[in-house]
C-alpha cells in the first residue's frame, strides 16, 4: 500500500477478540510497539494511521458528562420541589448507590458499559420510589399533634409507620417501569445486541433503586430528617 500517496508502506490491522475491552487492548498494543520497532530495520518506522484511543476517550467523556449533569439537575429539582434540603439530599443519595448496584450487576452478567447502555439511564426513574417514601414520611411527620422534639426511637417508629403505608405504592411504581423494558429484552440479532444492554442496565438501576427505597431511604429519613414539629405561622388581617 502507499502512505499518503507518497511512499510505499506495509499495512497491518490488529484484530480484537470478542468481548475484550477496546481501551485496554489499545494500551497493550502501544506497550508492545517499541519492542516490535527494535526488530525492524532502521529506516522502517511504525506509525498508527487509525487509533481508537481518541474515539474511546470521547465516548467515556460523553458518558461522564451526561451522568454528572443529569444527576446535578435531578438533585436541584428534588431540593426545589420537595422544599427541604435534607429530604432532597436523601433522595438524591439514592442515585449513586443505584448506579453502583447497576454496575455491580453489569459486571456479574457481563453487560458492556458503553454510551448506549449508560446513556439511557433516567435519574428521574431511579428516584421515583425514594421520592414517594420521603414525601410520605414528611407528610406523616407534619400531621403530628405533639410539638415536642421526637426521640430517635419515636422517630424510627414514625418513619416505619409512614413507610409501611406507602411501600406498596412505591414498589408498584418501580415494578411497572421494569415491566416496560421486558419487550426490549426479547430482541435478537443486531437489534438485541444494540438495545438489550440498555434495557438490562436500566433494569438493574431501577431494581437497585427499588431495594434502596424500601431499606436505605427509610433509614436515612429516620436519621437525618428534622425531629422537630414544623409549624407555619399565618398572618390574619381583619
Amino acid at each position: 500500500m502507499t502512505y499518503d500517496g507518497e511512499v510505499d508502506a506495509v499495512g497491518g490491522v490488529v484484530m480484537m477478540l470478542k468481548g475484550e475491552n477496546s481501551n485496554e487492548v489499545v494500551k497493550r498494543i502501544k506497550e508492545k510497539l517499541p519492542t516490535i520497532q527494535q526488530s525492524l530495520p532502521n529506516d522502517v518506522t511504525i506509525e498508527p494511521y487509525l487509533d481508537r484511543t481518541d474515539l474511546v476517550g470521547r465516548a467515556i467523556s460523553t458518558v461522564q458528562k451526561n451522568l454528572i449533569e443529569g444527576a446535578l439537575i435531578v438533585i436541584f429539582v428534588l431540593v426545589l420541589f420537595l422544599g427541604n434540603l435534607r429530604a432532597g439530599l436523601i433522595v438524591a443519595s439514592a442515585i449513586p448507590l443505584a448506579m453502583l448496584f447497576a454496575l455491580g450487576m453489569m459486571n456479574v452478567f457481563g453487560v458492556s458499559a458503553n454510551l448506549m447502555s449508560l446513556g439511557a439511564i433516567d435519574f428521574g426513574l431511579i428516584v421515583d420510589g425514594a421520592v414517594i417514601v420521603v414525601e410520605a414520611t414528611m407528610h406523616h411527620l407534619g400531621l403530628r399533634k405533639s410539638t415536642e422534639r421526637l426521640t430517635q426511637n419515636e422517630m424510627d417508629e414514625e418513619v416505619f409507620q409512614s413507610a409501611s403505608k406507602i411501600r406498596t405504592s412505591a414498589a408498584f411504581g418501580e415494578i411497572i417501569i421494569l415491566i416496560v423494558y421486558i419487550p426490549i429484552l426479547t430482541l435478537v440479532g443486531v437489534e438485541g445486541k444494540m438495545f438489550r444492554p440498555m434495557a438490562q442496565t436500566v433494569g438493574f438501576a431501577i431494581f437497585g433503586a427499588l431495594i434502596l427505597s424500601l431499606t436505605y431511604i427509610p433509614m436515612m429519613c429516620a436519621l437525618f430528617l428534622s425531629k422537630k414539629q414544623v409549624t407555619s405561622e399565618r398572618l390574619v388581617i381583619k
